[in-house]
């Protein structure tokens, strides 16, 4: 079986990455249009189905936004709760640390009194 003259050849050690096909190279090109149509329809999608789900919501608008806003006030009472609890074990690691710093200070003053070194 024989290659015709204008088609590529397989790669070898020197090929840039580049193949020729029907004597033109082959660049990839990115088409912008139809990224920008894949992107509308999702925006589309999203806004179809933020109002499906506002039609077909269990509740009324009321009870809808109650549900909402009783659940951002645990959802900040919880998250107060956490940082807290964080702040609080920061604190408590940082004095530790500090007490580990003054214990080792003290036994390198006390070597180096004693003429000694400390590793």
């Amino acid at each position: 079986m024989t290659m015709p003259d204008n088609a590529s050849s397989p790669r070898d050690e020197t090929d840039d990455g580049v193949f020729e096909a029907e004597g033109r190279p082959f660049t990839e090109i990115r088409d912008l249009g139809k990224m920008g149509t894949i992107m509308a329809g999702v925006a589309v999608g999203a806004m179809i189905g933020a109002g499906a789900a506002l039609l077909f919501a269990p509740g009324s608008g009321d009870e809808t936004r109650t549900a909402i806003k009783r659940r951002v006030r645990k959802l900040t009472r919880r998250e107060r709760g956490v940082w807290k609890s964080l702040a609080r074990a920061l604190e408590a690691a940082a004095n530790e640390t500090a007490v580990r710093a003054r214990v080792r200070t003290g036994k390198v003053q006390a070597a180096a009194a004693a003429g000694k070194t400390i590793t």
